[in-house]
């Protein structure tokens, strides 16, 4: 396998080549977990991949709890599917709890004081839906538990992972809480082996060609964990070897040759849904550090190849771009860039 028909196939399923999809859901579904600490690039992380949307359409699943925005897989923003979110969260929230413990003894969190909380939270958010974080720490604080931000930060966390809240409505550009049971409805238990298997059907099937160590990263998973998922999936993943790396894909990929070019917001699974297998993103010979290292910073893709950034401005043309280097073929971009401009209402 050569660079170029790597690209080409993550690209495909990735979604960012071509795409079926008419609704956030799916868009979702297909990539399992989506970060989205950053909430505006997020959404158009899922608008990009759909045929056709706006903001007010992302922002309408969000509201309703077709997608559940929450801290799962890794500690940091992830939005997930409706249907999804119980095997996943069940699956990944021991892993993510190791990962803040440490954090909650530091701030004085300890198991007696989060059951005391909890019996607030949970009364508190029976009498009433969707309120913010301030609110639920005055609600605690009327209680004589007085907490400071990053002590409400791990509380709520921490009620992500026990799946005792998870987002509510967003109001007045404020997140919200709701309790989870209200939000999401009761399914199906998975068994644990079950969920390995899954999670690496839906990784390598909306990211594949990866790696081993990529898949570990993104999932969250130790490499016991995270072999087995795989193993489970039999002789339908196949494995390249490029650049000194194996990488697995499914067979079944489509082949398509048409090139993309695309406004990948920050954050994008294209980018972060990779650790060492990430690099091979890049144009040889690029300060990575110039592109937000392929993550902080949105990225403009002409035919293929990461060409350089852009941001949102205030006026027409409301995107502003940035090219390592004159760029003849940068008008690929425009039917991406008025995709952009519908998805923002401008």
């Amino acid at each position: 396998m050569k660079v170029k028909e790597l690209i080409q196939l993550r690209l495909l399923n990735q979604r960012l080549a071509a795409t079926e999809f008419e609704s956030c859901v799916d868009v979702v579904s297909h990539f399992g977990a989506m970060q989205s600490q950053d909430y505006a690039m997020a959404k158009w992380a899922v608008g990009m991949r759909m045929q056709r949307a706006s903001d007010p359409d992302v922002e309408m699943c969000i509201n309703s709890g077709e997608i559940i925005r929450t801290h799962v897989l890794r500690p940091t923003w992830h939005f997930v599917s409706r249907k999804d979110i119980r095997w996943m969260m069940e699956l990944s929230a021991p892993y993510v709890r190791k990962a803040t413990q440490y954090v909650d003894r530091q701030v004085g969190l300890t198991d007696e004081i989060f059951k005391k909380i909890w019996k607030i939270i949970e009364v508190e958010l029976q009498r009433e839906d969707n309120l913010s974080k301030e609110d639920l720490m005055e609600r605690l604080a009327k209680k004589k538990i007085d907490v400071e931000n990053l002590m409400a930060t791990q509380i709520l966390i921490r009620a992500e992972l026990e799946m005792r809240v998870c987002n509510g409505v967003r109001k007045k550009n404020k997140i919200t809480y709701a309790l989870f049971d209200r939000r999401v409805p009761p399914s199906e238990k998975i068994s644990r082996k079950d969920s390995l298997v899954k999670l690496a059907a839906v990784y390598f099937g909306s990211r594949s060609p990866a790696t081993v160590k990529d898949f570990m990263w993104w999932s969250g998973l130790n490499l016991s964990d995270a072999t087995f998922g795989i193993s489970g999936l039999g002789g339908s993943l196949k494995r390249a070897s490029l650049g000194g790396l194996e990488y697995l894909y499914f067979e079944n990929t489509p082949d398509q040759k048409k090139k993309t070019s695309v406004l990948l917001p920050a954050y994008d699974e294209y980018m972060v849904g990779y650790s060492e297998g990430r690099d091979i993103a890049f144009p040889p010979d690029v300060d990575k550090t110039l592109l937000g290292n392929g993550v902080f910073k949105p990225i403009v893709l002409v035919d293929n190849a990461i060409a350089g950034t852009w941001k949102k401005t205030g006026k027409e043309p409301f995107v502003e771009m940035q090219f390592l280097q004159d760029n003849k073929k940068k008008r690929s971009v425009r039917p991406k860039l008025e995709a952009l401009k519908f998805f923002l209402g401008k």
